[in-house]
């Protein structure tokens, strides 16, 4: 039996995002000033909202998602 096309694409989308944030993490890390920083932050926050909805529509996707279990452990649930 095939995935569902839009789980997949989902899933593919997913790993893309979660990608972009462990970058964005990354350089955010790296910078000294105060407004290189504060970009990287807004961008880290759009970033995990679409996970968030990407997990809130394609609920099978919270398995695989690091960030969904980081943030599970994170709020003891």
């Amino acid at each position: 039996m095939s995935e569902d096309p839009e789980l997949a694409q989902a899933r593919m989308f997913l790993a893309e995002l979660e990608y972009h944030a462990e970058c964005l993490v990354r350089r955010r890390s790296q910078w000294r000033d105060d407004k290189p920083n504060q970009a990287v932050e807004v961008e880290l926050v759009q970033v995990h909202r679409q996970i968030g909805n990407l997990r809130q529509r394609f609920t099978d996707l919270r398995r695989i998602s690091r960030w969904f279990r980081a943030s599970e452990q994170r709020n003891g649930d």
